[in-house]
């Protein structure tokens, strides 16, 4: 278990300290209270596999809802064709 200050967690995962103390504080990173506050290296690794996970979860739905929509358009599409030829 290796503990990591603010500052080296920041540096780590190359953001901001403020960055870091925001996902502390909104609970989505565990650490140690106290002064200096510690993270766990290997809290903060989980946390970014489990920000990788729902990425990539969100991304494969927007895959997956695409063809889907294209083709609901599509159809739309020809449907109103059709209308206008038939009124012609």
């Amino acid at each position: 278990m290796k503990l990591l200050t603010e500052a080296e967690a920041a540096q780590l995962m190359r953001c901001s300290r403020e960055k870091i103390k925001c996902l502390r504080l909104s609970g989505n990173l565990p650490y140690v209270p106290g002064r200096p506050v510690l993270i766990d290296e290997a809290d903060l690794l989980a946390m970014v596999e489990a920000a990788k996970a729902e990425t990539m979860q969100k991304s494969s739905q927007r895959h997956l809802a695409r063809p889907a929509e294209a083709r609901r358009w599509a159809m739309q599409a020809v449907l109103l064709r059709r209308d206008r030829r038939k009124k012609d």
